[in-house]
């Protein structure tokens, strides 16, 4: 499909990105990951852990691992870090060189050996932050669900890494060099990021209310992130009864959103906003407005709607008549299609028009014809 094509097109460049999030107490994220980097957002639970004798098998230990930290050349700083945890196993600074490995591997942009290192960091320290978080932001962009016989462990994975990760930055405690602001801007991203990976499972699995609801906690930490307003577009428009104001408002929001900071998913999200919008519309008029409104809130005001295109007023011409009677209700979904539906499931239906093209199937015996039953659709190509 385009859309996701395009959307993993441009990820790479994004996890790179996201590093600089993920080690707040270093600003770049090359950085080496020192003892002060690894440890100081640790969790109490973790603290506590680390209170045991953390000492050097010896000098050439502390070499070793100096030597990783201060390499410049990615290459040969990932050559190093392997070099460490061959020759030191136990070493009681491993997680970071799992932590290096992964940012290194991040902005050589090889995603999938950044997520082993993460997943290796967090074998090595079930609490490491940095590692549940970035296993947390990758997972929407590289998770495909399509002929994947382990879709449903790879979620249950997900799930447990990101609930994980919450309870570990709940625990958290602001070390005494950062201020309370500093502090509670991490903690909101580090949130949403997890809320937001929790929405995508829940959206996998079609619990749409569920993934709602770790969207709405996402966007209210971060009201700024592009996939969670699209995403929450979609568990809005998907669930049985869909809910087309806040579908629309939410994807209007992602799109101002990708608009604003030029990333190239904003013109897929926004071809997919104008298909739903004029689905359940009928025509564009008024969607320019509302992306401009969504763009300064990422809630839609009291009393806002989407207002459904009518059904046309009788032709005179039954089939046209019979036609828009069925398919308008069709369209916009919700209780009165489900009956609708449930009448013509099954039953034949006669309608006259016109026919407009032929097409072979590529397998098979078989043929698609397309029938054009109003003036207007035999006026539009396709």
């Amino acid at each position: 499909m385009k859309k996701k094509t395009v959307l993993l097109g441009f990820v790479w460049m994004v996890m790179a990105a996201f590093l600089v999030q993920v080690d707040f107490s270093s600003r770049t994220p090359a950085a080496g990951v020192g003892l002060g980097a690894a440890s100081a957002w640790a969790a109490p639970g973790q603290q506590a852990e680390e209170q045991k004798p953390r000492t050097w098998s010896g000098r050439a230990e502390y070499d070793a691992y100096q030597a990783m930290v201060t390499e410049k050349d990615l290459n040969k700083k990932i050559a190093a870090a392997d070099a460490f945890l061959q020759k030191y196993p136990d070493s009681f600074v491993k997680e970071a060189a799992y932590i290096t490995k992964m940012q290194v591997y991040a902005q050589l942009n090889d995603v999938p050996k950044a997520i082993e290192a993460a997943r290796q960091g967090v074998q090595a320290s079930p609490d490491s932050l940095q590692a549940l978080s970035y296993l947390a932001f990758t997972f929407p962009f590289v998770f495909k669900a399509d002929d994947d016989p382990d879709s449903a462990a790879k979620l249950a994975q997900a799930e447990n890494d990101s609930r994980h990760g919450l309870e570990v930055l709940e625990k958290l405690k602001k070390p005494d060099n950062v201020t309370d602001e500093q502090f509670n801007q991490y903690v909101k991203g580090q949130r949403a990021n997890f809320n937001n990976t929790l929405g995508f499972v829940e959206l996998q699995r079609k619990d749409y209310p569920a993934a709602i609801t770790h969207f709405r906690a996402a966007a209210e930490d971060n009201p700024a992130d592009i996939y969670t307003f699209y995403r929450m577009g979609l568990a809005y428009l998907y669930q049985e009864t869909p809910d087309y104001d806040h579908a629309v408002w939410n994807l209007a929001r992602s799109v101002s959103l990708a608009k604003a900071s030029n990333n190239p998913a904003g013109t897929e999200i926004s071809k997919f906003l104008s298909k739903v919008y004029v689905g359940f519309h009928g025509n564009e008029e008024g969607l320019p407005e509302i992306i401009a409104q969504a763009a300064t809130s990422p809630t839609p005001p009291e009393g806002f709607q989407v207002k459904p295109m009518p059904v046309p007023e009788k032709t005179g011409n039954p089939s046209v008549d019979a036609f828009n009677q069925m398919a308008v209700p069709l369209k916009l979904g919700g209780p009165r299609a489900q009956e609708i539906w449930s009448k013509l499931k099954g039953q034949p239906v006669e309608l006259a028009g016109f026919i407009d093209s032929v097409e072979k199937a590529a397998e098979g015996n078989l043929y698609l014809v397309h029938i054009d039953l109003l003036d207007s659709s035999k006026e539009t190509e396709g």
